[in-house]
């Protein structure tokens, strides 16, 4: 099954780069051009990971990360920041909010692509039962 991926930016170009890349590679990706309605398409759908930008006019995505973290339904979903915002600062906000990994604009798709496959793969044996993490849902 393919797998399933919000991209959230307020740049249009950057989202038809986002969803092209993906899309050729098989992922099924929906887009959103703002952390609301990235929050509002979580609550309804079902992803396997989020590519966030931070610097959003309504809600950047940090607070954005953090809500996902907060919510029991998608605090799983692995979150990879893909922003233009750099420095040392913003990259330990990035990762006390939440994120697994954090890109810098302007990005390759080779790069783009390599870690999404990683950080998919990764969700993926942490959530088995076997896998490092162990199982992230108890049995009934």
């Amino acid at each position: 099954m393919a797998k399933r991926i919000l991209v959230v930016d307020d740049d249009e170009n950057i989202l038809s780069l986002e969803r092209t890349i993906l899309e050729q590679k098989g992922f099924v990706v929906t887009t959103a051009g703002g952390g609301e309605e990235a929050l509002k398409l979580l609550r309804e759908q079902a992803f396997d990971l989020v590519l966030l930008d931070v610097m959003m006019p309504d809600k950047d995505g940090f607070e954005v990360c953090r809500q996902i973290k907060q919510d029991a339904r998608t605090k799983l979903i692995p979150v990879i920041f893909l922003t233009a915002k750099g420095g040392g600062e913003a990259l330990a906000e990035g990762f006390e909010s939440g994120a697994v990994m954090y890109i810098n604009k302007p990005f390759t798709a080779n790069k783009l692509l390599t870690i999404v496959n990683t950080m998919l793969e990764q969700a993926e044996a942490e959530a088995s039962p076997g896998g490092p993490g162990g199982a992230k849902h108890p049995p009934e």
